[in-house]
């Protein structure tokens, strides 16, 4: 074991070579790159087992990792989560998980991609081996979420034998970014004010129609989103889909505004002056758009200085209107030619005249705001990002949800941007992975069917890719599921919508034990989700033998009824009839959310089993509308007491109480 401070250095080799942008990883070679590694410390921690801590950095570069090695239980593997922008540090959970599942855990910092992970994953078997004393072979497994994803692919596809397997989960592909964010802002322009008939159409109980209460032009934009893939369902998370929940508008203002345009920068003039953009189109929707413009010309009348002397607001004056809560620039204005000295962002409010600036602004542009400054605001950049996917028709093969922005001859319905971002925006984070699906090792993708954010077509899209590449490989190295009632959210689901979703990190545990025994032991995973591709939306049968996957399925009902209603005080009682897939375990947890509110209790229920019938009563003393959830927990061995590998699913009805 090398000393803290101390170089290790690779093996002799030779320089791993490019297939285009992309270093191709092997275990031989070496990445010039990432060919320095510093170990900095050594250190025994006890939480949450008993292991060695080894941490390192790469010299000339700003990656750094840790290797967390378990005293005990080291069966001759390890895992390994990615993601773009995570620090070094592993969670308890990742950690902790390592280790039940016989391996010890990498950790690298973000910004190195694949090859400085692959770098990682090299270097820590030969620290492994030392440590343990172990002769045999260390297989490694890959696993990442979302951007994670990415990294992910990049590896699966750009490195040989440098880990045995991997996990994309939520899948994110080369139309992902920014293409969905806009997407989703797309829909928020169009549906406040119809949020609530939306919303409760596709709520347990409700009409299962959304477009019912819909004008022609609002079912125009529900079909066109639906059928770029937001899951119809997840409108009930209306907040989440459309709205600051999940950061869909610090999103747009910090990623997507300024990502077009840098690549883009004509397109915002192009949108409010050219024929075939919705800011010029003689339509309602054209004219939402317009009406939708917030514009001021003002003055500065006093600047207001945070604690590190830079501004963080200004006192304009005047306010005109009443100022949209997000989406603004504020373009700084030269009073003597009228030039524009650079943008920034900020939120207004009417009443005070106060603009509050976010401080991930230029500090620069900031610094220059006086008093006397004139300033342009308006949200029109916003506004014309919020349907930048009309323009960016994907030229990847068989993008097939796409084709809805295609005219019946094939032709886009609206003008095209010089470049489709989305490429380069994936190439960048997964190290220059292009998606061919030419994997080089065993896969098992997890996705969910609720993610309004990686929407759940790109994985079947992946994987056409994957069958295309490896042809009659296919069966023996990929593998698809699909979780149902989970989203996008990786780790700990916020209390707020526990009612309605599930955690889906001990989904993909289970996944990731599956994928060891598949490799190391040629144990065939459990059959994989059975679902079918329509209008942009994954469907799965209702049943769990006809379903298939890891989850438990779930009937709900009170006494009979789906969509019960009773009295003040009438106890009623909830029967649920569960099934688990074949191979997938056995149930170990039943719990009920009598209000709906994400509060459940643990339920009786008889231990070992696959099948079963279970009931709980329970009364309402307030009139309203109640959706009561049983959550159900599946372990591949029956273990209850394991805090790792547990499948999480729930079902939900509508109870109304008068």
């Amino acid at each position: 074991m090398a000393l803290p401070g101390s170089r290790v250095a690779f093996s002799e080799g030779p320089e791993c070579h490019s297939k285009g942008s992309a270093p191709q990883v092997t275990p031989e070679c070496i990445d010039p790159l990432y060919n320095k590694v510093v170990i900095d410390r050594e250190v025994d921690i006890d939480v949450p087992v008993l292991h060695r801590r080894i941490s390192g950095h790469f010299e000339d570069t700003t990656i750094d990792f840790n290797i967390y090695l378990p005293k005990t239980n080291f069966q001759g593997r390890f895992f390994q989560l990615v993601y773009p922008t995570q620090d070094s540090t592993a969670s308890d959970r990742t950690i902790g998980f390592g280790a039940d599942s016989g391996g010890y855990t990498n950790h690298v910092s973000g910004g190195g991609g694949y090859r400085a992970n692959a770098a990682v994953a090299k270097i820590s078997r030969r620290i492994a081996a030392h440590y343990y004393n172990y002769k045999g072979r260390i297989y490694g497994y890959v696993y990442g979420g979302s951007g994670g994803s990415l990294v992910t692919v990049g590896a699966i596809e750009n490195t040989f034998n440098v880990w045995q397997g991997a996990v994309p989960l939520v899948q994110a592909v080369p139309v992902s970014i920014p293409n969905n964010i806009c997407i989703r802002a797309f829909g928020q322009v169009v549906f406040d004010s119809v949020a609530p008939s939306i919303f409760d159409a596709v709520r347990p109980g409700g009409n299962g129609d959304p477009y019912s209460a819909l004008d022609t032009m609002r079912c125009g934009v529900l079909e066109e989103v639906t059928h770029l893939g937001i899951p119809i369902r997840s409108w009930e998370d209306y907040a989440g889909v459309v709205e600051n929940r999940t950061q869909l508008w610090s999103t747009m203002r910090k990623m997507v505004v300024p990502i077009i345009r840098s690549f883009d920068p004509t397109y915002f003039s192009d949108f409010w002056t050219k024929p075939g953009y919705l800011g010029t189109e003689n339509s309602d929707l054209g004219e939402l758009w317009r009406s939708s413009v917030y514009e001021l010309n003002a003055t500065v009348q006093k600047v207001i200085d945070g604690p590190s002397g830079i501004p963080d607001s200004i006192i304009l004056d005047r306010v005109t209107g009443t100022p949209p809560p997000h989406g603004l620039s504020f373009e700084i204005i030269s009073e003597t030619n009228g030039q524009s000295f650079g943008h920034f962002t900020a939120t207004l409010d009417r009443s005070s005249k106060v603009a509050a600036i976010h401080p991930e602004n230029d500090a620069t542009i900031v610094k220059s705001i006086s008093g006397g400054v004139l300033l342009k605001v308006d949200n029109r950049a916003t506004l014309a990002a919020s349907s930048y996917h009309r323009h960016q028709i994907p030229t990847e093969q068989d993008s097939y949800a796409w084709s809805y922005l295609l005219k019946s001859d094939g032709s886009p319905k609206y003008p095209q941007r010089p470049l489709c971002i989305g490429s380069k925006i994936s190439q960048g984070a997964s190290g220059g992975c292009t998606h061919t699906g030419n994997i080089t090792c065993k896969v098992i993708v997890l996705d969910t069917l609720l993610d309004y954010d990686a929407f759940p077509w790109h994985a079947d899209w992946y994987k056409k890719r994957v069958e295309k590449s490896l042809g009659n490989r296919f069966e023996d190295n990929y593998r698809l599921y699909f979780a149902d009632n989970a989203d996008h959210q990786m780790g700990g689901v916020p209390k707020s919508v526990t009612n309605r979703v599930v955690e889906f990190t001990g989904i993909y545990e289970q996944h990731l034990r599956d994928l060891s025994a598949w490799v190391e032991n040629n144990e065939e995973p459990v059959a994989q989700t059975v679902y079918s591709v329509r209008g942009g939306q994954v469907m799965v049968p209702k049943t769990a033998a006809e379903r298939k996957g890891i989850q438990a399925v779930t009937d709900l009902t009170a006494e009979g009824k789906s969509s019960p209603v009773l009295g003040m005080g009438q106890t009623i009682s909830l029967q649920a009839h569960i099934e688990v897939p074949v191979g997938a375990g056995f149930i170990t947890s039943v719990e009920w959310d009598f209000e709906g509110i994400g509060n459940f209790v643990k339920g009786d229920f008889e231990e070992g089993e696959t099948s079963m019938e279970v009931s709980a009563s329970t009364k309402f003393h307030q009139r309203g509308v109640y959706y009561p959830a049983v959550r159900v927990a599946v372990h591949r061995a029956g273990n209850a007491e394991s805090p790792y590998a547990q499948a999480l699913n729930l079902e939900r009805m509508r109870l109304t109480v008068r």
